[in-house]
């Protein structure tokens, strides 16, 4: 799992079991709130994504674009919704 795009605390969140997007929310200070105010999603879809459900490309796309993430970081994590 080691990507040099990753930073190390947002790594070791992630080993830890932490959704990616939290991990890489909380290592930024955002809260669950700020998140869903900066990409236009609900407060409750950004905790929902969090617990693992699967959303679609577009919103990964605005979670990682609203967090200033490089674009595929977040490819392996949140599959695309069938």
């Amino acid at each position: 799992m080691k990507d040099p795009r990753i930073p190390e605390p947002v790594l070791k969140a992630m080993l830890g079991g932490t959704h990616i997007i939290r991990a890489y929310r909380e290592h930024l200070g955002y809260s669950v709130d700020d998140l869903a105010v900066a990409c236009g999603l609900a407060a409750e879809e950004i905790v929902n994504i969090e617990s693992g459900l699967r959303y679609n490309k577009g919103y990964r796309d605005r979670i990682a674009k609203s967090l200033s993430l490089p674009v595929g970081i977040l490819e392996a994590d949140i599959l695309d919704a069938a």
